[in-house]
């Protein structure tokens, strides 16, 4: 009788944790729904940021394509991501280092912090 009571048991927690599962995986599936969806907004107005700044001020598409390419670069490294808010780059040595070092923990040269960043 005993066996069957911990079968029973370990059936019951097993169906528990399959529904908790469930749940997070809805819940998961909703998160990025709705980061797809912000993302598609964010590109949205970018797309209608760039029409107006190169219809109305005449700015070509390659100084764009090499700001973003700045803007990227900033941190370094060309990956697509934004440089980290709380990072500097090495003057010297270009890697990244925290805002709070006033030199470079790599190489030792003294970074100049921007006052108004």
């Amino acid at each position: 009788m005993s066996t069957f009571w911990s079968i029973s048991r370990g059936v019951s927690r097993a169906t528990g944790d399959a529904a908790r599962a469930s749940g997070q995986a809805q819940r998961a599936q909703s998160q990025v729904a709705e980061l797809e969806a912000r993302c598609d907004r964010a590109m949205l107005v970018c797309e209608a940021l760039w029409t107006l700044m190169r219809d109305r001020l005449g700015i070509p598409e390659e100084e764009l394509v090499q700001r973003v390419n700045d803007i990227d670069l900033s941190d370094g490294t060309l990956d697509g991501k934004v440089r980290k808010p709380n990072a500097h780059v090495c003057p010297q040595c270009n890697r990244t280092i925290a805002k709070r070092f006033p030199k470079c923990i790599y190489c030792g040269q003294p970074v100049v912090h921007d006052p108004f960043a």
